[in-house]
């Protein structure tokens, strides 16, 4: 079968390039000719698969500059729950559900350009610090927040609000670093 709408290459990759993360995820869906597309470099920042230099822990952010995965606004879990229960919602209309490892997001950077360096603040408890010579991905830091809530006192002094929603403040640091700052919850 061929494509209903025949159109040179160029402009299909122009096209695409304008799109968001959640509708180039689609266009994977579409065809293998399509996916093929989505895997070209001009996509590859907007799929947190960046082909930026890797900032290095101790590096210099300019924080105007970072973008976080978008998978962070639409992931919620019950705190001290295991990775396998932390939820991802398949787009930006909440309307599906999956677990976050059945998902591709998982693997893909925590942000664009990707860092080896991240820390991260629940409330006023001291910051948890994720590392990844190679680049933070985004179960990485899901994985550091699960093993954050097991902690027995974390959990219970959070009372009723369990549920973490995602973060409320990007920014750096005293040393620099990336910080990334969650404050409310949902109970």
């Amino acid at each position: 079968m061929t494509n209903p709408i025949e159109l040179p290459k160029e402009i299909w990759l122009e096209v695409i390039s304008h799109l968001d993360y959640f509708d180039l995820k689609k266009c994977m869906r579409v065809s293998k000719e399509f996916k093929s597309f989505t895997e070209l470099p001009v996509c590859q920042e907007t799929m947190f698969r960046s082909s930026k230099k890797l900032i290095p822990e101790g590096g210099a952010i300019n924080l105007d500059n970072i973008q976080m995965h978008p998978a962070f606004d639409l992931m919620a879990f019950e705190c001290a729950t295991k990775i396998e229960h932390v939820e991802f919602y398949t787009g930006k209309d909440y309307n599906g559900i999956v677990a976050l490892t059945d998902t591709c997001a998982a693997e893909e950077y925590a942000t664009d350009p990707p860092v080896a360096f991240i820390r991260l603040q629940i409330h006023s408890w001291p910051a948890v610090q994720v590392t990844n010579k190679s680049g933070v991905t985004v179960v990485q830091v899901m994985k550091s927040l699960c093993r954050f809530f097991s902690k027995d006192d974390h959990r219970e002094s959070m009372g009723d609000h369990t549920g973490w929603t995602g973060w409320d403040e990007t920014k750096l640091d005293r040393k620099g670093r990336l910080l990334l700052r969650a404050m409310w919850f949902d109970s």
